[in-house]
């Protein structure tokens, strides 16, 4: 007996149709998309790197080198001629002042600058600075209150007192390494690669003006007696990896969307 169902034909052709419309895979379109993995977020470069730990290396090992000529230094410095002359003593205050509060109300001015002229690229430098600045400052501070080290007008005789852990709380005893000249070079060298990477045509003089304002600053710590020498090279040291650090985290993300930081923090340009 036949097969009733062959009689009826009607129903062969659309389901003919509808088979060659599917997919080759055999699958709907649809599932197909959402069977593909996600794209995996993107990977950045670390920001410190081996190259930082060996310029710091290399800064701490040059300060170690300065220490023993810490006290002739020091008696230098600390001669009549050099505390009586007036244009030294006022050339030292100067730059005793910029080194603290200086670079700190520095990078605030450029910061409110830019945000009150909305250009962004100029509160960039305040913040570029300040993330350095901070940074350096983290540093410095850590070192200062493990290495416990006095300073000159507490030991002026004794460049090698050190009293481990000692300076956490007593501010004679920290000397190393020299705060104000970590922050004038952290401010110096960010200011310096920031406006490389902004390609401003006064980056030719303003990091070699920068950097020799910083100096000043470190030998003005020397001639008020409240560093030695080697603590002057290690502050310096300091403030310049830092400024790579902070400089390299951002550099790699150039590419991408603005992070947070500047989302939140910049202000987006006029017009």
């Amino acid at each position: 007996m036949q097969n009733p169902l062959l009689h009826q034909r009607g129903w062969l052709a659309p389901a003919v149709a509808a088979l060659l419309a599917l997919p080759a895979t055999g699958a709907p379109p649809s599932l197909s998309a959402q069977s593909l993995p996600p794209s995996p977020p993107p990977v950045f470069p670390p920001a410190v790197t081996w190259h930082d730990a060996r310029l710091l290396g290399a800064f701490t090992l040059a300060a170690a080198a300065v220490m023993p000529a810490d006290r002739a230094m020091q008696r230098m410095m600390q001669r009549d001629w050099a505390q009586r002359s007036s244009l030294l003593s006022d050339a030292a205050s100067a730059f005793n002042a910029y080194g603290s509060p200086g670079v700190f109300a520095g990078t605030a001015a450029l910061y409110a600058a830019g945000w009150a002229t909305r250009r962004p690229k100029v509160a960039r430098l305040g913040l570029r600075t300040g993330e350095t600045i901070l940074l350096s400052g983290i540093v410095t501070g850590g070192l200062k209150g493990i290495a416990g080290r006095a300073r000159p007008y507490a030991s002026p005789q004794r460049p090698g007192d050190w009293r481990l852990f000692s300076g956490v709380r007593d501010g004679a005893r920290q000397s190393f390494p020299s705060g104000h000249t970590t922050a004038a070079f952290a401010f110096a060298a960010a200011m310096d690669r920031e406006y490389r990477v902004l390609g401003l045509r006064s980056a030719y003089w303003v990091g070699p003006a920068l950097y020799g304002a910083a100096t000043l600053t470190g030998l003005a710590r020397m001639h008020a007696d409240k560093h030695w020498a080697s603590d002057v090279v290690m502050g310096a040291g300091v403030g310049l990896v830092s400024a790579l650090v902070v400089s390299r985290f951002h550099a790699a993300r150039y590419q991408q969307p603005p992070r947070w930081i500047d989302r939140r923090l910049l202000p987006r340009p006029r017009g």
